[in-house]
């Protein structure tokens, strides 16, 4: 990913990253202070991390994906089954050394926006960050899936599929039922 010019500030981000090999933890750590960023947590286990999860938003997790007991994937599946916490919708990387295609599927099936494979290079988990920053897909709930909408491209559906947000985009799509600037402070305030 070529350098941005306009980078973003991470200062004031408050990130928590899960590992339980304490070297990678430190790595992860110096990484990110070398981004500037002030509000790093670290935790070496899931149990660790799921009681600062209930307690403190996050702006930016970081999970191992192969921990004893409990690996990345649980983890984030569990974060994204519990909309009633305060990191449920937060951006999730996957670290992890091992990538085969069916980990990438289940990380993406688990709710996790990106996996960066291990060792972590500087370069690639700053592009991710930005790239999350930026992003503009939408988070989604439904009974069986919670996060980032999977899909990154606009295609055509194929023949005989539906659109499974049609209701949804039907509705924006009539400007009669489109809310004035009031209409949506009213709801707010």
């Amino acid at each position: 990913m070529p350098p941005s010019s306009s980078r973003i500030d991470l200062r004031r981000a408050s990130i928590l990253i899960v590992d339980d090999n304490l070297h990678a933890l430190e790595l992860l750590s110096q990484i990110l202070l070398g981004f500037r960023v002030e509000n790093a947590k670290a935790c070496s286990s899931p149990a660790e991390a799921r009681a600062l999860l209930t307690q403190t938003h996050f702006d930016l997790l970081i999970i191992d994906g192969e921990m004893p007991n409990e690996d990345g994937i649980n983890l984030t599946q569990h974060i994204r089954r519990h909309a009633d916490q305060p990191n449920y919708m937060a951006p999730i990387i996957l670290v992890s050394g091992h990538t085969p295609v069916a980990k990438v599927i289940n990380a993406r099936d688990a709710g996790a926006n990106t996996l960066i494979k291990k060792p972590v290079a500087p370069a690639v988990l700053l592009g991710r960050i930005e790239r999350l920053a930026r992003q503009t897909r939408q988070f989604i709930a439904t009974e069986r899936y919670a996060g980032p909408d999977r899909r990154f491209r606009s295609r055509p559906l194929p023949p005989g599929a539906e659109e499974r947000r049609a209701e949804a985009l039907a509705l924006t799509a009539v400007p009669d039922r489109a809310l004035s600037q009031d209409d949506v402070n009213a709801l707010f305030g």
